[in-house]
C-alpha cells in the first residue's frame, strides 16, 4: 500500500521554503537586473553566479514539491506565504511597505527585494496556492479510495479506470444458434409472457 501523504509537514516546509525563495530569488534577480539593465553586460559573463542561484532555488523548490507525501502541503505553504507577502507589499502605504520588505533583505545588503516590488512574488504565490489546494484535495480523495473509505460504485456507474464520457458497454454474450426441437445439447429459449411456450 502506498505511503499516506503528510500534507501538514509539507505545509511547514513550504512556509520556510517560501521565505528562502523570496529572499534568495529577489536578491539574485536584483543583481541580474543591475548587470543587464544598468551595465548592459552579459549575464553569462558578469552575472552567471546569480543566474545559477535562481536555477538552484527553482530546482530545490521543485524537488520539495514533487514527492506525493509532502508535495501538496509544500505547494500550499509556499504559495500562501508568497501570495500574502507579495499582496501586503502592494497594498501597504509606501513607507510601511518599504519597512516590511526589509524583512526579506539579504543580511548586510542594501538591496530591496526586487521580486516583491514588481508583483512577481504575489503572482507566483497565487499560482502555487491554487495548484496546491487542488492537489491536496485530489490526494485526499485518492488516499480514501486506497484505504477503502470510498463508496462502491453502483450498477450502471462508471468503474475505476474508465475515461470521462466513456459509455459502459454491455458484457459480451456469445450468440446461441436458433433452437431446433430434437437437437441434442440444446435448451429451449426462456419463456416470455405473451408468447406460446415451445413445443
Amino acid at each position: 500500500m502506498p505511503a499516506k501523504p503528510i500534507p501538514a509537514l509539507g505545509l511547514v516546509l513550504g512556509l520556510v521554503l517560501g521565505y528562502v525563495d523570496v529572499v534568495g530569488a529577489s536578491y539574485a534577480a536584483y543583481r541580474l537586473a543591475v548587470v543587464r539593465q544598468v551595465r548592459f553586460e552579459s549575464a553569462v559573463g558578469h552575472g552567471l553566479q546569480w543566474l545559477l542561484l535562481l536555477l538552484v532555488l527553482a530546482l530545490v523548490t521543485g524537488l520539495v514539491m514533487a514527492p506525493r507525501r509532502i508535495g501538496a502541503g509544500a505547494m500550499v505553504g509556499t504559495g500562501l506565504f508568497m501570495a500574502v507577502v507579495g499582496l501586503l507589499v502592494q497594498v501597504l502605504p509606501l513607507r510601511q511597505a518599504a519597512d516590511f520588505s526589509k524583512l526579506f533583505q539579504v543580511p548586510g545588503s542594501n538591496f530591496l527585494p526586487y521580486l516583491l516590488l514588481d508583483g512577481s512574488v504575489m503572482f507566483m504565490g497565487a499560482a502555487f496556492l491554487i495548484a496546491g489546494i487542488g492537489r491536496w484535495v485530489s490526494d485526499a480523495k485518492t488516499t480514501r479510495a486506497q484505504l477503502g473509505g470510498g463508496q462502491p460504485a453502483l450498477p450502471g456507474q462508471q468503474q475505476w479506470g474508465g475515461y470521462p464520457g466513456q459509455q459502459q458497454q454491455a458484457p459480451y454474450q456469445p450468440q446461441q444458434p436458433p433452437y431446433q426441437p430434437g437437437q441434442p445439447g440444446q435448451q429451449p429459449p426462456p419463456y416470455q409472457p405473451g408468447q406460446q411456450p415451445p413445443r
